[in-house]
């Protein structure tokens, strides 16, 4: 399948690429910073472009099949003391490019923290990173997860990570229900992007919102 891959130069962007390149696709790797990628595979189309502006977005996803969007806001000084919309603009110009283009299937990436996710995770997660650190920043992604959920698109996922961690690829746990199930931990930046590769084609969770941790 031709898949458009958003945010394609971050941690879990560029595990997302590999892993689609891996399972066959051919792949559209989008990013404002595509230098970093290192992949030269012959299946792999790098395309620079910013997510704000609908020109750049509409271009790229001409002749695709899958889009999946693993961008975010940073946390710096301005997102400490600021609500961001980078999510929320970056994801209705998407979903308008998608439309426009007839690209049927969207798989989202936000967080744990988002929507009916506050409030889990680790203790010190729950207690102090997400609420003083990341609090503006799971206001963007919320909305990001609305946006999805309204966008009247025919196949969508919704896929909150847990805390991100550098470890070696494991078994993944995918929740559903968070109030029956034991508080997610982490998850390797390596296996979120093996599952939002392997969802291209798996599609036992479209239209749920599905949190991931190791």
């Amino acid at each position: 399948m031709n898949v458009l891959i958003i945010g394609a130069t971050g941690n879990v962007g560029q595990h997302t690429v590999d892993y689609a390149l891996k399972n066959g696709h051919t792949v559209t790797a989008f990013g404002r910073s595509v230098e970093k990628i290192e992949n030269l595979n012959p299946n792999l189309t790098i395309y620079k472009g910013d997510v704000t502006k609908l020109e750049d977005v509409q271009n790229a996803m001409q002749h695709q099949d899958v889009a999946i969007l693993t961008f975010g806001a940073p946390l710096n000084k301005d997102t400490l003391f600021n609500v961001p919309d980078l999510c929320e603009k970056g994801t209705l110009i998407t979903v308008d490019a998608m439309k426009g283009a007839n690209v049927p299937r969207l798989i989202c990436m936000t967080a744990i923290g988002a929507g009916d996710s506050k409030g889990h995770g680790r203790f010190i997660f729950r207690n102090i990173i997400e609420p003083v650190l990341l609090g503006r920043i799971m206001e963007d992604r919320t909305r990001q997860e609305e946006i999805v959920r309204n966008s009247q698109l025919p196949e969508w996922s919704i896929i909150r990570p847990t805390e991100l961690s550098n470890d070696e690829s494991s078994e993944v746990r995918f929740i559903k229900d968070l109030e029956n199930e034991k508080e997610p931990e982490t998850i390797s930046r390596e296996d979120v992007g093996r599952v939002l590769a392997n969802l291209i084609t798996d599609k036992q969770y479209d239209k749920q919102t599905i949190l991931i941790t190791n």
